[in-house]
């Protein structure tokens, strides 16, 4: 399946579709550029807070957002759950869920918490280079 993004309304265009799978699945090979897309989504779920009180209304809109972000690019159900219940209760923001589930899924120094909770190792090169000529 194709991850497909809608760009009508944004430059006038009749129909203007963005295939942005093949751009998501080479961020979710590469683990530095991961890295940076989690510290992206931290950021943006902490930039909330720029606005007084209007911050924890965003959030609603923002943890869906984020836990759709953290449940593709980690496939782990945990990971996604505490993501996406960190946005939503106020004044949690500040915890960078992301940008530690990339620590937990990556660093060889927290393998025994991540086997611990059951969260998937990072996938090989080979593995999704495979599944990416499956689908096409």
């Amino acid at each position: 399946q194709k991850l497909w993004l809608d760009l009508t309304g944004l430059c006038g265009a009749d129909r203007l579709w963005l295939d942005i799978t093949g751009l998501a699945d080479a961020i979710r090979r590469d683990p530095q550029f991961l890295l940076i897309a989690c510290v992206i989504v931290d950021l943006i779920g902490l930039a909330s807070y720029l606005v007084l009180l209007l911050g924890e209304v965003t959030d609603f809109v923002w943890a869906p957002i984020a836990g759709f972000f953290l449940q593709y690019m980690f496939g782990s159900l945990l990971i996604t759950s505490l993501g996406t219940i960190e946005e939503f209760l106020p004044f949690t923001d500040i915890l960078p869920t992301a940008t530690l589930a990339w620590c937990l899924v990556h660093l060889e120094s927290l393998s025994v918490i991540r086997n611990l909770l059951g969260v998937p190792e990072p996938p090989s090169n080979e593995v999704l280079s495979e599944a990416s000529e499956k689908e096409d």
